[in-house]
């Protein structure tokens, strides 16, 4: 299970998210702990399964299990935190994945997971950002990930997706896991180019990156 509260980025962990600063206000659930895999704990189980790939999933009856009940599980979270008239009152984005939409290992998790949360609610969830060709997984990169300028050119705005009602002035980039922060901010930064100044945008996660400290002391058990 998820936490039952959402925690805040602030100054005392803002710095594992290099592209973040202080203006940024994003949430998350839960710490995902770097190089820990699935045996970091419950959240790191969580993610794996949550991020396991369509290919993967449609081949694999238990792996398909595992992530629909990833998916209900953070939907019952999210649903946990939002009153319904909160909810209702903003309007809902996912963050792309990073396969474009012809790509067999596409991926509308966050958007089946908004809806699983929000349904029966006269809630605005739209997929109003895509990305016009797939690229890496940086969470698969062992160090050549897209650069933010790259990722930023290849992120799009749905035009007929974004027109289709209007915008609530609060507006929630969701995503599973903040690393850098990098696609929260491309995000953010092309949503800015089309919508009202006054627009409050924040980032919801459902768990931060946590990268072992390599300087800290090995711990001595007794």
């Amino acid at each position: 299970m998820l936490p039952d509260r959402l925690t805040l980025i602030d100054e005392t962990n803002r710095g594992d998210h290099r592209y973040l600063d202080a203006a940024d206000k994003c949430y998350f659930f839960g710490e995902y702990f770097a190089g820990k895999g699935y045996q970091g704990g419950g959240t790191n189980q969580l993610i794996f399964n949550f991020k396991c790939k369509p290919t993967a999933a449609a081949s694999n009856p238990a792996r398909h299990g595992h992530k629909d009940r990833a998916i209900q599980t953070i939907a019952a979270g999210l649903r946990g935190v939002f009153a319904k008239d909160s909810a209702e009152r903003i309007t809902w984005i996912p963050i792309p994945p990073s396969k474009a939409e012809d790509d067999a290992d596409y991926d509308d998790r966050l958007l089946r997971t908004l809806n699983a949360a929000f349904a029966g609610y006269n809630v605005d969830v739209r997929a109003v950002l895509q990305q016009s060709k797939s690229t890496g997984s940086d969470h698969n990169s062992s160090g050549d990930r897209i650069s933010p300028e790259a990722l930023f050119a290849v992120t799009e705005v749905n035009r007929s997706t974004l027109a289709s009602k209007a915008m609530h002035s609060y507006v929630f980039l969701f995503d599973d896991v903040l690393t850098t922060g990098k696609h929260f901010k491309c995000c953010e930064r092309r949503l800015r180019e089309v919508l009202p100044a006054h627009t409050q945008i924040t980032g919801l996660f459902v768990a931060r990156r946590v990268v072992p400290n390599p300087f800290a002391e090995p711990e001595v058990l007794e």
